[in-house]
């Protein structure tokens, strides 16, 4: 009987320490798990699966789009190379780049939406900030490409840019590129990345704006 004090007390020392220990590894599983751990940067879904789609928009004065002139689609055109030749030959292993997703979706008309016409008006105006939802019509069509794939979540280059830089002619080229969580049509990410001033927009320019895309992807 005398050693039954120490006994209780040792059980609840005991108890005590289950319960701590258990706390511990429950919040060391929450924190390991928490996507926020990982993707807040782009570097963050080199291993998850992202489709790449071209570039929408084209501009090369204020509040003005050129997207359908022959000059805006020819450096559409290359940005869209250049960004599948940026990520090199051994890009991330689940990423679809541009030029699949538009053969895909030809394959798919009345099915697919164009991946060349996306409704990103909502997304031009302020750099859209972490889980800010995209308008319901891109939602739409952001499904029905991500139906064609295997993704989840997809990187929007949404336009390009080019104003004067000072007095000299020169001019800086900036794109937009937004991803965002095809499922819950919801932002993850988005950046403007800019170039040094360049004379006019061209395949050079696409190629820097590329080249910067793959570092912030974490593969330069």
């Amino acid at each position: 009987s005398r050693n039954l004090p120490m006994k209780r007390a040792f059980g609840i020392t005991l108890i005590f320490a289950l319960v701590s220990s258990m706390a511990c590894a429950s919040g060391g599983r929450s924190g390991a798990s928490d996507p926020s751990n990982d993707t807040a940067t782009l570097a963050g879904y080199a291993g998850r699966a992202v489709l790449v789609l071209p570039l929408q928009q084209v501009s090369e004065n204020p509040g003005v789009t050129s997207s359908r002139s022959d000059a805006a689609m020819a450096f559409r055109e290359a940005m869209d190379y250049e960004i599948r030749f940026a990520f090199g030959d051994s890009p991330p292993a689940r990423w679809v780049f541009g030029p699949a997703i538009i053969e895909s979706s030809r394959r798919n008309i009345g099915v697919s939406a164009d991946p060349l016409k996306l409704s990103v008006e909502g997304l031009t105006e302020k750099l859209p900030e972490p889980e800010e939802s995209v308008s319901e019509t891109l939602r739409t069509q952001l499904r029905q490409l991500i139906a064609l794939t295997d993704a989840r979540y997809v990187l929007l280059p949404v336009n390009v840019r080019s104003l004067n830089s000072g007095s000299t002619g020169m001019r800086r080229a900036t794109m937009r590129v937004v991803l965002i969580d095809a499922r819950l049509a919801q932002v993850r990410w988005a950046e403007d990345i800019s170039t040094e001033p360049a004379p006019l927009l061209n395949r050079s320019v696409a190629a820097s704006l590329a080249s910067r895309l793959a570092v912030m992807a974490g593969l330069r």
